[in-house]
This record gives structure tokens, sequence and C-alpha cells, in this order.
């Protein structure tokens, strides 16, 4: 599990998630359900490696709660709150964006060569 490249991008994406909720940078509640909810997600995902295809389908819903995350904050937050005061969190979200396309990306090559070595059988 471990020796995975995608276990390794799935927790960071899990404290990319995380810090947030701890260091919040909204006063939404609902973006940090949000957050804590995909933070939850990813290291479930983690255990979830012997089912490569819902492994993959769990990340396209972490992904979409990162995107959501983005969205509610420019619809409800972007009145409030002004950028230099949130930078540093506010970035976090999209750096876990980028590691959930790479876990994604190792899931697939997972996919591609467990289906390799079954076409050797």
């Amino acid at each position: 599990m471990i020796q995975r490249i995608q276990t390794v991008f799935l927790f960071l994406v899990f404290c990319l998630m995380a810090v947030p909720v701890v260091i919040p940078f909204s006063s939404s509640m609902i973006i940090l359900i949000i957050l804590g909810t995909a933070a939850l997600l990813s290291i479930i995902n983690i255990f979830l490696y012997k089912k490569r295809s819902f492994q993959k389908k769990v990340c396209y819903l972490i992904l979409l709660l990162a995107v959501l995350i983005y969205i509610i904050y420019f619809l409800l937050e972007s009145r409030t709150f002004s950028f230099s005061e949130i930078v540093y969190t506010f970035i976090f979200p999209f750096i876990a964006i980028i590691f959930i396309f790479l876990a994604i990306r190792g899931i697939k090559k997972d996919e591609k060569l467990i289906r390799s070595l079954d076409r050797l059988r």
C-alpha cells in the first residue's frame, strides 16, 4: 500500500485539505465542512487500494469537492474577505487538485500494469 505513489499523493491531499480546517481561512461553515469531507475521503481512499476503479471514482469526487470549494468561496465569500488575508491557506485546495490529478494518473498506471500482467497468464 505505501509503496504506491498515489498513496503519497492522497496523503498529501489529506494534509492540504485538513490544514485549512484546523486553521480556518473562511467564516463559512459550508467550506469547512467540504474541506473536512474531502480530507476524510482522501484518507479513506488510501485504504481502497485493492479496488482501483472505485478508488479512481473517489478521487474524482474529491476533485469535485476541491473545485466546489472555490466556487462557493467566489460566490459567497469574495465580498467579505480580501485576498491578502487568506492567500497562504487559500492555495492549499489548488495544490491538492494537482496532487489528485497525480494520484489518478498513478491509479491508471496500476490498472494498466494489472491488465498487462493478466494478458501474460
